[in-house]
Formats: C-alpha cells, structure tokens, sequence
C-alpha cells in the first residue's frame, strides 16, 4: 500500500477543511448552463463577483437569502453566476473567499465524459492494460475465467459442481476483483441508453483498443461486458448465474496476482434473470443497426433474454443469498417486482408484444430513483423514450405523468442550502450514485416537457459531484482542485503510481460509517461530511461500474440538451454602433401607455424566452410603480437586483444600459467600474430600455435579466418592434 502516517494524518486534516469554502463545480460549465456556488455565512457579504485569471471582475451579483442545509447543517448562500457565458477560466470571489477555478467552455465535459467511460477499460477483466491505451496504469492481464468452477450452489444435472465452464471479460465490479450480474446490469443498460439518447455524445474515440473500428467506444465497453454477461446464462433452462466470484475477497495486489485464487459461478437468482433480461433486450435494440459487423449477434441477445424472461416466471422467487463458505458481496434483493417490471418493459419495446406489456402494468412497480436494487425507473426510463409507439399495450400519458411527478419531487427539494436534489435520507452507501441517478431521472423529465427547473436540477447534480458539496471535494478522480487521491481500489492502491486510475467517481458521504473501526476518525456524523478520502473506507471511499454509469450518462446528457449560445447578431454585438442604438430608443415610442398594454407587452417578452428555452425575469415599470413582473420557473432571485441596477443607470443616463456599456467599452473603459457611480448600485448591461410616451419623454423601463447583456437587450427591442408592428401604439 502507498500511504503512510503523515498521508492518514493530511487525509484526516483535510476532511475537516471544507466548511469555509466557497464550493462550485471545480471542473466547469457549458455556456449557456446554469451556474451556481454555494457560499458559508460571511459577516457583512452580500454581494458575489467572478474574476478571470488576471483578477479581473467580469461579473458580479446579490448573493441569495441564507438558507440552511440540514444534511450539512450548514446555513449558506447562493451566488448565480448563469449570466456568465463567455469561455474562459473563473473564480468565484466573496470578499476574501476565492472559489476553485473552473472553465466554461462549449465542450466542458468533453474530457469528464471520456474519463468516466474509460474507467471501464481500466477495471476489465481477462486483459492486458498495454502502455499504448492505459499509460501509467498498464497492468498485466488478470483474471482470465477460461476455467471457472461451478459451485455446489449452482450445480444441476447439465452441470454438477465441481464443472469447468469458460466466463472471460467482464469488468470487475468495483474496488474488489469479482464480477456480480445485478450491478453489471443497471451499469451496462445505462450506457447503453447513454448512447441510445444521445448518439451524437460518442461520436469520437477515447483511446481504447478498438476505437476507429467504426462503432461507438461506448458500445464497444458495453460489449466486453455483454458478452461475459451471456457466458453466464445456463443454456439448459435460460437461467442465470448471480455471480462470478472467489470465495473471498482478494487482498491489495494487482489482479494478475490475484488471479491464481480459484473462481465460481454461484447459485441462479429471479433478479440476475430478470437483470439479465432486459439488459440483454436493451442491448439487442441497440446493436440491432451493426448486424452487418456482428451477425445475429442482436437476436442472440433478445433470445436469451427472453429466455431468461421464462425462467424468471418459472422461478419468481428465487432470491439469493451467500452459501455459508462464501463471504464476497452478496447483492441480495427480495423485493423483485421492480425487475419484473424492468424486463418486461424492455422486451415489450424490443417485440411489441402485448404479452410483454400486460406483465408491465400488472406490477405496475413504483417509479423512484433507480438504484441496483430499485430497478423499476429503468423500465419507465426506455418506455418514455420510445414514448411514440406504445401503443395500445402502454398508456403514453402514464408514463409522461409518472416521470414528472418524481422529477417535480426532485426538483423541489433543490430549493435550499446547496440546491440540490438530495435529501437527508438519500446520503447512504453510494450517494454521489444517488445523486447522479436524481440527475438522470430528472432529464428524462426535461426531455419530455422541457421545464427548466429540470435541467437545472439535473445540472445542480452533476455541480455537486464536481465541487458544489459540503466537502469541498470534486469525487472524480484525476478532476478538480481538490481530488480524490486515495479511492478504496485495488489497482489504485497496488500499482504503485501515485495517481489513482483516472475517471472514477468515489463513492461518496456515508453516515453508516460501516468502516470506521479500521479508517481514521470521520469529520463528524452528519450524512453530508461523513466522508474520508482514504483507501481504507470503503463505505464512502471505494469505485464501483454502477456509479460511474450515471456519471457518463448524466456528461452526455446536459452536453446535449443544455441550450447552445444564440447565434451572435449584429445587434446583440458589443460593437455595435451608437447611432444604431439611439435609432431604436428614438423609434420604439409609444403614444399612450396603459397597464394593459404593460400586461399585453411583457407577456408577449416571456413567450419569446419560453419558446427559446430562456429563463429570464421580465419588470414594465412606470414612474416607480411596476405595472408587470413576472419570473420564469427557475428564475433566482438575483434577477431583480439585476434589473434595480439596470434601471438606475436608464434612469440615470435616459437611455439604454446596452448603449451605456457600448459607449463605455467603445472608449476603451470598464463597464464594470463606470467613474463616480457605486457598481452595487449600478449595472451596465444590457437589458433595460426606456419606456418613452411622444411628446411626454421617459416614463419609465421595459427590463428583461437572465441572458447574458446583449441578449437581453435584443430581446426587449425584438418585442417591442413585434409588438408596435401590430399596430398598437
């Protein structure tokens, strides 16, 4: 092992360290995403700023109300810095608080994303890690299961124990070196939906042995496990073998050296069949446009799923459990109507028939965050998905309702503290799994009725495992300011190289504390800091294939769905003229203004953002009195100190902000430090405009906050030439 006593001691120090951090995404954000830090209850703070790498403010805000965390028991605040669109590297600055750097860049998660799904070619088993693919993580091949015995649970007349039967690749499940069917299946079916939903995610190569042979890295991962995964179905009744392990666990070597250690199949289980089952409908849907590379390779796979589909139905109770000689991790589960509702869902999609279908809704298994024991919101997963041609077997409607009843749940409860949709009771074995698992539920909902608060839930997820936790800590290895050194893996911990395997997602808090007798002291008990990051916990410490599979999903996902930049225009361009702007202030008047018209005009403003996918907050005011407002869900409150600041500099200068900060920047000044103006108190950027009744002068503003200042601005213009178009004056 590579650790020692000053390693334990810094471990223990730093685990304590993170209360007075400012915490964010330490890893970075997509233009047009939405951005949050968490920020510690600061004496006099009320106010945030972003600075660029030379120190330069570029932004700055209203903190949010305090409010306090319970899993943490922190009392906190929120800067939103979503306005911040401009690629480049940030911090976050709160008086003398300086957050982690991050980027925002177009492809942020472009690297993430590759690192999480290599993961998987570094934990595969019955394979040389060569130089060429693994660099400092090369390892001889381990484990090659070419003659695997079969135990005394498992034997039947086909196959009596002591049989050899072959059972090569796979991954290794986690920290340890045994490969198990229930976790590798949710693992496996969520790449593979990964790639199902967002093809365009994995067009490129990430450095494995087969890329460039024309088909997707992340299909070609997902194979080296399918087809372990068909070595362990009995080809006698379909059934399937729950795992593939030693009798004990194997000690800190490298898996070559552990491979001398015999191997077994153990005991078929009703959740490996079913597990089985519809990991291997989803796969054959998925494969089915690569029949020309691998022939009949899809229909083999739907053939055995529904095989294992009618053992399953032969043996619906068959839950496993260890025999007594036999200590590796069980996976045990007796509550299985969650994976017949799985398969069935799957095979109903991958056959159409109604047989298939009729078994779904008879369970009719409750929709909740998917969990290698919880396996229903899979099903419901694929169902909304294919959503177009359920029918007559499934009720499209049902599964539209039943996805957004839990993503409303879920984006609620990321309302306080760090805004995210974890609870309390979701911090167990796992929970950065959890979370991520939250995430993917919650896009499946954005994909079907495109509510913003979604997508930002969804992103909040991801922040929280890349920085914006109450440890402080970015739980990818090898990312961010603050890394996770000393994850509770086997390879990580034996080869010798001082960084871990790069791409793993640790498993993060844990109150349990199951390992706390053999790890130094935890930081406190409170579920959001019972973490260590020592190679001893492996209650919050270890990597594990189901864990990192939401990860890549969840990359992908918000790389594809998060709305890209609006196409730069030339009057959305800080260059342009101020002749061009003092036109529009001059043309767009009105001859009289009523409340009405204030009502008609701002809600015709939020139309325009809605149909875009923006989230912005819209004020009409005249003469001090606001005749509409109206805030977008997912709006922060922040917007409205925005547009307070927007609006004194209109009422200040008597014309628009977007022409304040062109004037300014045309002659070679800040924007952001305007000479005898307190910045607190003024903003120029775009997005207020004067509200001008003929022969009157200004009456008030029309201010839109959200976008980013030239966009803003583009939208009030655009609405009002929309709107006085119409004839009405």
């Amino acid at each position: 092992m590579k650790r020692t006593l000053l390693a334990t001691a810094l471990v223990t120090l730093a685990a304590g360290a993170g209360s007075a951090q400012i915490k964010v995404n330490a890893v970075g954000f997509l233009p047009q995403s939405h951005k949050l830090a968490v920020i510690p209850q600061v004496a006099g703070a009320n106010r945030f700023e972003v600075v660029d790498v030379d120190g330069k403010v570029v932004l700055d805000g209203a903190l949010g109300a305090a409010s306090r965390w319970a899993p943490s028991g922190e009392t906190v605040r929120v800067a939103d810095f979503s306005a911040l669109t401009q690629a480049g590297a940030y911090r976050v600055r709160v008086g003398s608080l300086l957050s982690a750097p991050f980027t925002v860049a177009p492809d942020g998660y472009r690297a993430l994303g590759d690192a999480a799904l290599k993961a998987f070619y570094f934990n595969r088993s019955g394979v040389a890690l060569t130089p060429e693919y693994a660099g400092a993580w090369a390892r001889p091949a381990g484990h090659p299961d070419d003659k695997v015995t079969v135990h005394a649970s498992a034997a039947s007349t086909a196959r009596p124990q002591g049989t050899r039967i072959a059972s090569p690749k796979g991954w290794y499940d986690a920290g340890d070196y045994n490969k198990y069917v229930v976790n590798s299946g949710i693992a496996t079916y969520t790449l593979l939906a990964a790639l199902e939903h967002f093809p365009d995610a994995f067009k490129r190569d990430t450095g494995i042995p087969e890329s460039g042979n024309g088909v997707p890295d992340i299909l070609d991962e997902a194979l080296w496990n399918l087809d372990w995964l068909l070595t362990m179905q009995d080809p006698a009744d379909g059934g399937v073998y729950h795992k593939l392990t030693n009798l004990r666990f194997d000690g800190i070597v490298m898996p070559h050296a552990a491979s001398t250690t015999p191997r077994y199949v153990m005991a078929k289980s009703t959740a490996a069949a079913l597990d089985f089952a519809a990991t291997m409908a989803t796969a054959s849907r998925v494969l089915a446009p690569y029949d020309a590379k691998w022939p009949g390779l899809s229909q083999r796979m739907l053939a055995a799923a529904q095989a294992a589909w009618r053992w399953a139905e032969a043996h619906p109770n068959v839950v496993f459990k260890n025999p007594k000689d036999v200590v590796t991790g069980e996976y045990g589960d007796a509550q299985l109507a969650d994976e017949f509702a799985w398969a069935a869902a799957e095979l109903f999609i991958a056959t159409g028939q109604d047989g298939y279908a009729q078994a779904f809704m008879r369970r009719d298994a409750a929709l909740s965050t998917p969990a290698w024991n919880n396996v229903a919101a899979l099903g419901w997963m694929s169902l909304a998905h294919h959503r177009d041609r359920l029918a007559p077997g499934i009720d499209r409607a049902l599964v539209e309702r039943r996805i957004d009843t839990l993503a409303s749940q879920l984006a609620a409860t990321a309302n306080d503290g760090y805004r995210v949709p974890l609870a309390s009771k979701d911090i167990v074995w796992g929970s950065n799994a959890v979370i991520l698992n939250q995430g993917m539920m919650l896009l499946q909902a954005y994909r079907i009725n495109g509510k913003p608060a979604y997508l930002q839930a969804a992103q909040s997820s991801l922040d929280y495992v890349l920085g914006r936790n109450a440890t402080g800590y970015t739980f990818v290895t090898g990312f961010g300011a603050r890394q996770v050194m000393h994850p509770h893996h086997r390879p990580s911990m034996a080869d010798g190289v001082t960084a871990p395997v790069p791409g793993w997602l640790a498993g993060g808090p844990n109150p349990g504390q199951q390992d706390a007798k053999d790890c130094p002291p935890y930081p406190g008990k409170l579920p959001a800091l019972s973490y260590l990051d020592h190679d001893c916990s492996y209650a919050a410490n270890e990597v594990a294939i189901n864990w990192n599979a939401p990860l890549v999903y969840v990359t992908a996902a918000l790389s594809a769905l998060t709305p890209p930049a609006a196409p730069a225009t030339p009057m959305t361009q800080p260059t342009a003229s101020l002749a061009a702007l003092l036109h529009q202030e001059e043309q767009l008047q009105f001859d009289r203004f009523t409340p009405d018209m204030a009502r008609a005009l701002g809600s015709l403003m939020v139309e325009r953002a809605r149909t875009r996918g923006q989230v912005v907050t819209v004020r009409i005011s005249r003469d001090g009195a606001v005749l509409f407002e109206h805030a977008m869900p997912g709006a922060p409150a922040d917007h409205l100190d925005w547009i307070r600041r927007k609006n004194n500099l209109v009422a200040r200068t008597e014309h628009s902000s977007f022409y304040t900060h062109v004037q300014v920047r045309q002659e070679g000044g800040d924007h952001d430090r305007l000479p005898g103006l307190d910045m607190r108190d003024f903003a120029a950027h775009g997005g207020a405009f004067p509200l001008v009744v003929r022969g009157t002068g200004r009456i008030g503003t029309i201010t839109v906050s959200g976008l980013p200042g030239p966009e803003d601005h583009a939208l009030v213009v655009e609405t009002l030439h929309a709107y006085l178009q119409a004839g009405v004056r």
